[in-house]
């Protein structure tokens, strides 16, 4: 598994994004209904802490060393993956959820596009707010996986000390 860099520039794109869309929200251009401002700030919000604690590094392989000198072994190969796999089908469940959530919240703009004469005007801002609903909840579900995996690790060494403890 390769170390991730200090500075990570997949995790920024989605917040650059989702920082124009709010950006834009105050103007002629404003992509969603002015109702969804304010969820558009909570997410913007929730997004910048997110890719905080993402590229902070918290819940990674910091103490490895020590925790499996405690198992009994050196190889590190079992935690990672699954961290990372159960951080990423977060992400990814989270991220699908929340766009179908933003698109069938948003749905208006479509009508309003159709009432206007400008369906795809109407059709674009939809799309945008199931993009921006998807990015939210992709970022946020990767730190909620994050959470959870950290969680599961800690649990699964406490069970392995005490099994090999009431093996010995």
């Amino acid at each position: 598994m390769t170390r991730r860099s200090r500075f990570d520039w997949k995790l920024y794109l989605p917040l650059a994004v989702l920082t124009t869309i709010v950006l834009l929200q105050k103007t002629k251009q404003a992509m969603l209904p002015a109702k969804q401002t304010p969820l558009l700030w909570a997410a913007e919000i929730a997004v910048v802490v997110s890719v905080l604690i993402l590229q902070s590094g918290w819940g990674r392989d910091s103490g490895w060393a020590k925790a499996q000198a405690e198992l009994g072994t050196l190889a590190n190969n079992y935690y990672a993956p699954r961290r990372e796999m159960i951080s990423n089908s977060f992400a990814v469940g989270a991220g699908v959820l929340a766009s179908l959530w933003w698109a069938a919240a948003t749905w208006s703009v479509v009508l309003g596009g159709m009432r206007r004469n400008v369906v795809g005007r109407g059709f674009v801002d939809f799309e945008v707010a199931a993009v921006a609903g998807a990015i939210a909840g992709g970022v946020i579900g990767a730190v909620v996986g994050l959470v959870a995996g950290h969680i599961w690790e800690t649990r699964h060494r406490r069970r392995r000390l005490a099994n090999r403890a009431s093996h010995a």
